[in-house]
């Protein structure tokens, strides 16, 4: 069974290409259009959106390929099994939120605070000199995640370079793919996946990793998963991810590579 594409919702991707594409043309025009309305891109057409952007149908074909998508078709499937806010918050925290938010934000403080504490345990910052050691010294670095994790990577990669560490980062699952398969012994890739997910939902890019003799960094919460038999190092991010907190901790734990790098190799950059 192949991958899926969308290592995000569709919104991410339109999103994304929204903010980072330099060239307003007839894509960044559909993409605008697409974002204004998307509450109802499920239920419409592609003859429909087409007419809603005021370009051809063939243009809304043309855009779906460009995002990675085959056609059209697939790319309103997702579209109607898109990400929502309950995969984020849960009933009943949503239902305490509404009736009794001081209880709902004591809880949430809570679930945080377990968190940070669980990062900060001894036997897990014990880890982190030798991983920044593998970064330091490994050729290429790759960053690997989905979703909202991209933010994490994107912070760790402004924060090395600053050291004079590139550590590459890609949105499209073909990318990852690509990159995966390009990496070597003398290379080391950080997979960050706070529920553990990541090489269930991605087993190409997975078995690539694998395959490729690269050092593997974990950052997760799931410290207990076979897929990490091979890995060189799991770093704990947390101990829950209920209503959303964990990506807090995996930004948490990117912190403090970033720091134990900078005391290892950074003093230059400081």
């Amino acid at each position: 069974m192949n991958d899926p594409k969308p290592m995000g919702s569709v919104a991410d991707r339109l999103l994304n290409y929204v903010n980072t594409t330099p060239q307003h043309d007839v894509n960044f025009s559909i993409a605008s259009t697409m974002l204004q309305h998307y509450s109802q891109l499920g239920s419409l057409s592609a003859e429909e959106i087409a007419e809603l952007c005021h370009v051809s149908k063939a243009s809304i074909s043309r855009f779906c390929r460009y995002l990675g998508f085959d056609h059209f078709k697939e790319f309103h499937s997702y579209l109607e099994n898109s990400i929502g806010l309950r995969s984020d918050y849960s009933r009943s925290f949503f239902e305490m939120l509404c009736t009794d938010r001081w209880t709902a934000m004591d809880r949430y403080e809570t679930q945080l605070v377990d968190n940070i504490h669980a990062t900060f345990a001894r036997d897990n910052l014990e880890k982190i000199p030798e991983m920044a050691r593998i970064l330091h010294d490994s050729q290429r670095v790759a960053f690997f995640s989905h979703h909202f994790l991209w933010d994490v990577g994107l912070h760790m990669q402004s924060k090395f370079l600053t050291m004079g560490k590139y550590m590459e980062q890609y949105f499209d699952y073909a990318s990852q793919l690509d990159c995966a398969r390009s990496l070597g012994p003398v290379d080391a890739a950080v997979v960050c996946t706070v529920g553990g997910s990541y090489p269930t939902r991605y087993g190409n890019i997975w078995n690539a990793l694998q395959s490729s003799g690269s050092s593997l960094l974990i950052i997760t919460q799931n410290r207990s998963s076979a897929y990490w038999n091979n890995a060189s190092w799991v770093l704990n991010c947390g101990s829950s991810n209920q209503n959303d907190v964990g990506k807090y901790s995996a930004l948490l734990a990117a912190d403090l590579l970033v720091m134990h790098y900078l005391r290892q190799y950074g003093r230059e950059a400081f």
